[in-house]
């Protein structure tokens, strides 16, 4: 009997309940994407990689450096497959807020992977876009995609040097 799928469904559900509690929270009354401003965001997502299909659990923190521009720096964490995979992410983010009912956003990144029991550990690069939806005004539901590329990439080890997978987030503003 593999309990693997009912425990991954036990820990999706409970992200996700706490994901609607943390979005029900008002925080202190800090202006979205603006100058000073700092982020919180928690996302799931869905990826493959070598030729296994992985979920994505991910935070990160940010700092909004001039309006709608935001540093920030990630973890990954790559679970339902082996090897296990890791990713440090430091990225740019921008955001137009002057839209509404959503904000678009696209960014730019470079990342560590990190395979625990797998092939040597490579850098990636690539971008991201999306769109926040606001749940109350410091936080927002982002849908997204997410581009990659593999730095210094040995087609022997990996089938496809390129991977697009889709994220979910949710971004609290501080």
């Amino acid at each position: 009997m593999n309990r693997k799928p009912a425990r991954i469904r036990g820990i999706l559900a409970a992200a996700l309940g706490a994901v609607l509690v943390l979005a029900a929270v008002p925080f202190a009354s800090a202006q979205s994407f603006e100058k000073g401003t700092s982020s919180v965001t928690l996302m799931l997502g869905a990826g493959r990689q070598l030729d296994r299909d992985y979920t994505i659990i991910s935070g990160r923190f940010g700092y909004y450096f001039v309006r709608e521009f935001e540093a920030a720096v990630g973890v990954e964490a790559w679970r339902g497959n082996d090897p296990l995979i890791y990713k440090i992410i430091p990225e740019l983010r921008y955001v137009y807020s002057a839209s509404r009912p959503f904000q678009p956003y696209v960014g730019m990144f470079v990342s560590r992977t990190i395979y625990q029991g797998g092939p040597p550990d490579v850098n990636t690069y690539g971008g991201k876009a999306g769109l926040y939806f606001t749940l109350n005004p410091n936080a927002h539901l982002g849908v997204g995609f997410i581009y990659e590329r593999i730095e210094s990439c040995d087609p022997a080890v990996y089938r496809d040097c390129r991977q697009t997978y889709p994220e979910a987030s949710l971004h609290f503003t501080f």
